[in-house]
């Protein structure tokens, strides 16, 4: 479950879903936005240990294309164990900070899927999630960590593109 949930929100960060604050009246403007797509490949890059927290990732299609669905996958393994912790996910726009996410997770006997984790065991998750129309064309970055119970950094993704 922690390792879906942060693919999930690498996902979100990856293509910037909801990066900017969007004024409630635009949530339901989806039949009047066209679809824009990103000028190029969203790219992402390991910002932790390159020696205990190396992974494989992948997004298709890239460039993804607003409104349109984004497959990513995932595969890393731990260097901690996880049965709790949180993901932080910083989001930026056009330079500028625009929203902070920490999302905490404690894995549970009926939680079935990546929770937990077991130091050494690889992980493989993989995702599906829809680009926001809403978004506005700029540039777009984030940043997402997952820390464990021990508040030890597991996995840090940075991604960054640019919608036209």
């Amino acid at each position: 479950m922690a390792a879906a949930l942060f693919l999930t929100l690498v996902l979100l960060a990856a293509t910037a879903a909801q990066a900017v604050p969007v004024p409630e009246a635009w949530l339901d403007a989806d039949s009047f936005l066209t679809i824009f797509a990103f000028k190029g490949p969203v790219r992402w890059s390991n910002c932790g240990d390159p020696a205990t927290q190396s992974f494989n990732g992948t997004i298709s299609p890239n460039p993804p294309i607003r409104g349109g669905k984004i497959k990513g996958s995932i595969s890393f393994v731990p260097d901690a164990d996880f049965t709790s912790g949180k993901i932080s996910v910083d989001l930026w726009y056009n330079g500028s900070p625009a929203i902070q996410v920490p999302l905490p997770i404690k894995c549970n006997p009926s939680t079935k899927g990546y929770c937990p984790m077991k130091k050494g065991v690889q992980v493989n998750a993989a995702n599906t999630v829809t680009v926001p129309k809403y978004l506005r064309p700029g540039h777009y970055n984030g940043t997402a960590i997952l820390l464990n119970q021990d508040n030890h950094q597991m996995l840090c993704i940075k991604a960054e593109g640019d919608l036209a």
